[in-house]
């Protein structure tokens, strides 16, 4: 499960990286992949990750805070799943009308929380 997580982690740190230099163009992206399923996709994903930090708790440098995580990965499905395509539109369209720079640090949040799960997991590897 760690060594997913771990891959799942690089994927967050590269995807907020390159919102961090491409802001209007990840916006773009989103908005066309919220129009059918992508809601449900985002909200699958933020389960995948509920369960991945869950199950690598135990193997990692703070395990009650890969609990609470997993807790907030659920709720943030759950949410998605409550506001559906049009809410999540509306949520793109919101973060859009935003100045960039508040988009690149929301994002820059991204990739210091991907260098933490990164982090906290090297645990797992320093012990063998």
């Amino acid at each position: 499960m760690a060594v997913t997580l771990a891959i799942f982690a690089l994927f967050i740190v590269l995807a907020s990286g390159l919102t961090v230099i491409f802001p209007s163009e990840l916006l773009s992206f989103i908005r066309e992949a919220v129009v059918g399923p992508g809601v449900w996709w985002a909200a699958g994903a933020r389960l995948a990750l509920a369960v991945l930090l869950w199950f690598s708790a135990a193997d990692s440098r703070t395990p009650i805070t890969f609990k609470v995580l997993s807790v907030l990965a659920v709720l943030g499905a759950l949410f998605l799943v409550s506001i559906g395509p049009d809410g999540m539109l509306e949520l793109v369209d919101w973060f859009a009308s935003l100045p960039h720079w508040v988009l690149r640090l929301q994002s820059s949040l991204g990739v210091v929380f991907g260098v933490f799960l990164l982090w906290s997991l090297s645990r797992k590897w320093a012990k063998h």
